[in-house]
């Protein structure tokens, strides 16, 4: 008998070929379960790597061994007479079958059911004509505009027709309730709140306010509360035909059951007038209550009335945990008010309003009981991504986290921008900005996910795809001071006009503590030389001696004592470096994320070097990059490698650092060829006409003409 003919007597060919469909249907769903659970990548690579590894093994136990019907045994020690291995044969053919069929299904499943991604899905493809202006749209690109769709809708806010001020935070949460519960259906363009609530008490028209926002169907509705009863009323209308789709009145006992049983039949009714039958998963999804106590879904509104409001600051948060605990303690098993709760507290963490070990005990507590009474809610795959990006800084595991909350609500604006915001620290930057397109698209009279665009566009120096951007938004967003600092660095760093950038900059307000507003405001007279404008600034800012946090106090003094080093005041550069010295030793770093440690020793570099400790300078850095390296935090990282380019330079290591200046000339988020040109901190080097080749700015001779 040949080789081949024994291989398959043997069943060989058979359980290779089982062995191989199952181990691809076990990894479809091992993607699956890791990808919604957060997993670390390493997981999914170890699990691929075991299956190869067992390929040969189970061919090898093919070859040697046989089942038989007292067990299994060595092939050799079997008669042929009374070898089983045809009737194995059939049984394993019968299992082949089987595993082809459920492969099959499992693609047609996916094929059919898969939710749009970032990039290819119907908001790409079906981006409204109206929800931005035609410059817009045409410097947004790749969002192809076309005509408003008819799946796509805005509820506008319910009327609080209760007449009661203490009733608004109902109104106004049940119908955010209401846009979360759209924003799960796939293939339904629900526009966000923050660009809906503009229309609260409007005298617009249904289709003025249809054409702004780009959609074909408009809810509107009204709410009344009255001792035990509730009463809700709501309307759908098609735009282009001013016809009503639909209309009904709820008047009905104020219990939760009837609370939610009137949200999903709003929300059945709105998806079917607006894009037909809802699937299975989403009917079973609309008929799950999140709580059963009344007092419970008060207090969760409470807290998210407070969540939406524009003020991003930790007394904020600081309100919304205490009605956010409420919701918990009336129904401990609320996983969307233990969501919130990771939320709020890894905010804390971040901030660093709270960064002690029983607000991490906190966070890890909430994210735990979220996780257990809603494991696959989008609100707990979010709240993982914050949890991950806010406490443990694994950006690379807050990046799977979003983008499983986003096959979970795929209609959710925030989704794609907290996804994007990760994406930059992942160093995938033009899928970050497809991210905040995406985003745009959803909340098209929001500044939040323009602004993030804007910066990712700077950072990978596309300066020309940012510019005509910005001039277009700080037109239609005139109090946006973010927007109008991203301008005057444009004229700094593009254009190198100081001139241009400091008639901008004057213009702008400070309106609250911007980490870049202030950055602007002083690294501008640092380049223009005005070093006693660089200290003044650095007086009023979040950096000043005023201010109660540690780690601001540090930065201020660190930046002023560079800016004295740089007039010639060296006794004085000397004196702050030491303040700022024993400003860290006030502060408990264990309590610190990796995050804002290798920020400490950022800091600390720049305040070694003016005291001429360059070799101290390159220790501190070198032990920020083990924290954050590149590869960690595309930003941090990259941001640590420019300081070490300059630490290298000063402590005479000058092949060295001409080596990563130009890597990082080359980087995003890396150097730029203006700031090294114009910016007084490098002029040491400037005797050296390697240094000075290298970066000149591309378009020096232009800014001269």
């Amino acid at each position: 008998m040949s080789f081949f003919s024994e291989l398959k007597r043997r069943n060989v060919f058979r359980v290779g070929i089982a062995y191989l469909i199952s181990s691809w249907l076990l990894a479809q769903i091992a993607e699956l379960l890791l990808d919604t659970f957060g997993a670390p990548d390493w997981t999914m690579k170890f699990i691929v790597v075991a299956l190869l590894i067992g390929f040969p093994i189970a061919i090898f136990f093919a070859w040697a061994f046989e089942l038989t019907p007292d067990g299994v045994k060595r092939e050799t020690a079997v008669e042929r007479d009374h070898s089983i291995a045809p009737q194995t044969g059939k049984k394993l053919n019968n299992t082949i079958l089987v595993l082809m069929a459920l492969a099959i299904a499992y693609l047609l499943f996916d094929k059919f059911s898969a939710p749009a991604q970032p990039g290819t899905d119907h908001f790409s493809q079906q981006a409204s004509s109206q929800t931005i202006g035609a410059n817009e749209k045409s410097a947004l690109s790749p969002i192809e505009a076309t005509t408003p769709k008819r799946q796509s809708i805005a509820v506008l806010p319910f009327a609080n027709r209760s007449n009661e001020e203490g009733d608004l935070f109902f109104t106004d949460g049940i119908h955010d309730d209401l846009l979360t519960q759209l924003a799960k259906i796939a293939d339904l363009k629900v526009v966000s709140r923050t660009s809906v609530m503009k229309y609260k008490n409007t005298e617009k028209t249904i289709p003025e306010i249809a054409a702004e926002l780009g959609v074909s169907t408009i809810l509107e509705g009204g709410i009344q509360r009255a001792g035990d009863r509730i009463r809700i009323n709501a309307q759908l209308i098609e735009v282009e035909a001013d016809e009503h789709l639909w209309a009904e009145t709820f008047d009905r006992e104020m219990t939760i059951e009837n609370i939610f049983e009137i949200q999903s039949e709003i929300t059945r009714q709105i998806v079917r007038a607006v894009k037909g039958e809802l699937s299975d998963e989403e009917t079973e999804a609309l008929a799950k209550m999140p709580t059963d106590s009344l007092a419970a879904y008060e207090a969760y509104l409470h807290a998210k009335t407070i969540l939406n409001q524009p003020d991003y600051n930790p007394e904020k948060f600081e309100a919304a945990e205490i009605w956010a605990t409420k919701a918990v303690e009336n129904d401990p098993e609320f996983a969307l008010a233990w969501a919130m709760l990771v939320s709020i507290h890894g905010q804390a963490i971040w901030l660093r309003s709270d960064t002690s070990p029983q607000r991490h005990q906190l966070v890890q507590g909430a994210l735990a009981r979220a996780t257990e009474y809603g494991p696959f809610l989008a609100e707990t795959l979010a709240a993982r991504g914050e949890y991950l990006y806010r406490v443990e800084n694994d950006f690379h595991a807050a990046e799977t986290a979003f983008r499983s909350a986003i096959k979970a609500k795929p209609g959710d604006a925030e989704l794609f921008d907290s996804l994007a915001i990760a994406l930059r620290r992942t160093g995938k930057w033009e899928e970050a900005i497809s991210n905040f397109q995406l985003a745009i698209e959803l909340n098209p009279e929001d500044i939040k996910a323009r602004t993030g665009l804007v910066d990712a566009l700077i950072s990978i120096g596309e300066y020309g795809r940012a510019e005509p951007l910005v001039d277009l938004w700080t037109e239609k967003f005139p109090q946006a001071m973010d927007m109008k600092g991203h301008k005057t660095a444009i004229l700094m760093f593009h254009h190198g006009d100081l001139v241009a950038a400091r008639n901008w900059h004057d213009q702008l307000v400070v309106t609250s503590s911007s980490f870049g507003y202030w950055t602007i405001a002083t690294n501008l007279p640092l380049l223009e030389r005005n070093y006693s404008a660089v200290i003044n600034e650095i007086d009023r800012s979040m950096w000043s001696a005023s201010n109660p946090d540690s780690l601001e106090r540090f930065i201020g003094l660190v930046k002023k004592s560079e800016a004295y080093r740089l007039s010639g005041d060296q006794v004085m550069a000397a004196e702050l470096v030491r303040q700022a010295i024993d400003t860290i030793a006030t502060i408990d770093l264990d309590l610190e994320t990796d995050f804002t440690m290798s920020w400490y020793r950022y800091n600390l570099t720049l305040a070694y070097l003016q005291i001429d400790q360059a070799d101290q300078a390159l220790q501190e850095i070198e032990t920020a990059l083990n924290l954050m390296p590149e590869s960690r935090d595309n930003v941090m990282g990259v941001t640590l490698s420019n300081m070490r380019a300059l630490a290298l330079a000063m402590a005479g290591r000058r092949d060295e650092a001409l080596v990563e200046i130009e890597r990082l000339l080359n980087t995003p988020a890396g150097l730029n060829r203006w700031n090294l040109y114009l910016s007084p901190a490098w002029d040491f080097f400037r005797d050296d006409e390697r240094f000075n080749e290298l970066i000149k700015p591309l378009n020096l001779e232009e800014a001269a003409s």
